[in-house]
């Protein structure tokens, strides 16, 4: 009976957000796991959690608002792709790296702007994303991430 109320309680989230929740993962920096919520047409929350292997590695966590553009893309003949949704992106990201000169972990806080654009089949999403980012803890410093990722959506 204990396995069966944990069952549900951990499939109750899916049921509740069916048809709006994405789970899958993203290649790039950070490379990791990958989640969006749809919150309208027009909006959604996306997050990664990951490691990045290029330069700096680290885990990283990010959390964005998209601003999704349905319906803009169009052929030469006129007619829309309903397939692609171009989105812009505004949000953070944490950083836990471990520093190489004193051994010790830093933490760095920033600020991700960007965009990307999702194509969507069934119920499966494929997006490609670029997010310039601004630490702004320990220092000002400029990053740059973004991926490839793939969304299953429940």
């Amino acid at each position: 009976m204990k396995k069966l109320a944990i069952l549900c309680i951990l499939i109750a989230p899916v049921v509740a957000f069916a048809g709006n929740l994405g789970l899958g993962v993203v290649l790039g920096s950070p490379t990791g796991l990958s989640l969006k919520y749809m919150l309208s047409r027009q909006s959604a929350f996306s997050a990664h959690a990951g490691w990045s292997f290029i330069d700096d590695p680290g885990v990283h966590l990010t959390g964005d608002y998209q601003h999704l553009f349905p319906m803009v893309i169009e052929t030469a003949e006129g007619t829309t792709i309903s397939d692609f949704t171009p989105y812009i992106a505004a949000g953070g990201r944490f950083r836990f790296k471990k520093d190489e000169t004193t051994d010790e972990n830093e933490f760095h806080l920033g600020v991700r702007i960007g965009g990307g654009v999702e194509y969507n089949v069934s119920q499966f999403g494929i997006f490609l994303e670029i997010l310039p980012v601004v630490d702004l803890i320990p220092e000002t410093s400029f990053d740059l991430e973004g991926g490839l990722g793939f969304l299953f959506y429940f």
